[in-house]
């Protein structure tokens, strides 16, 4: 973390607002993209989100910066994410991939004899498989695969052992691999 969100930070713990609507603008974005991720539903993503920068305002004070704050943050975010999901009992979904373009079919070798309808047949299948995870590992899926966050981080987000996010990445895969064999042959 830089001094400068070092210094920001400190200013907003101390109850400067305008130090707080800076971080806000620092780290929307990556609130808003995880909660889209998480949640399939942009109202309930939308609402994630300013419940993740109201916990932060009131607990601002207890961040002691033993982490990054973006893995504090995004520890707020994923716990907010599952506690709304069960409070609406519905099932949490992965946003569209394709921002990221990771795990699509545009990113596959293009065959000549590909069609636009084959690649996105193969988009959807792949999509159904992800959401299908169950949650804990569909979030680990995500958090690594998607946001590019180390197993550490993720550890301390979920407040789980690296051991515990390397066995729920390595069940997320597992699934993955066996619901998508047979993209690899048609």
């Amino acid at each position: 973390m830089d001094q400068e969100t070092v210094s920001v930070i400190r200013k907003a713990q101390a109850g400067d607002a305008d130090s707080f609507h800076k971080l806000v603008s620092i780290y929307d974005h990556q609130v808003m993209s995880l909660a889209l991720k998480l949640i399939k539903n942009e109202e309930d993503a939308q609402d994630i989100y300013q419940e993740v920068f109201m916990k932060v305002f009131k607990n601002l004070k207890k961040f002691r910066f033993e982490s990054d704050f973006s893995t504090w943050l995004y520890r707020v975010t994923t716990n907010t994410a599952f506690n709304y999901s069960r409070s609406k009992k519905k099932h949490v979904h992965v946003d569209s991939l394709s921002d990221e373009g990771e795990y699509l079919p545009e990113r596959l070798p293009a065959d000549a004899e590909t069609s636009a309808g084959d690649r996105q047949a193969t988009r959807d299948r792949i999509m159904a498989s992800v959401d299908s995870l169950p949650q804990r590992q569909r979030t680990v899926f995500i958090l690594k695969h998607i946001q590019k966050l180390k197993i550490k981080d993720i550890s301390n987000m979920l407040d789980c052992s690296e051991g515990t996010v390397k066995k729920y990445l390595f069940r997320a895969v597992e699934k993955l691999r066996g619901d998508l064999e047979e993209l690899r042959y048609a």
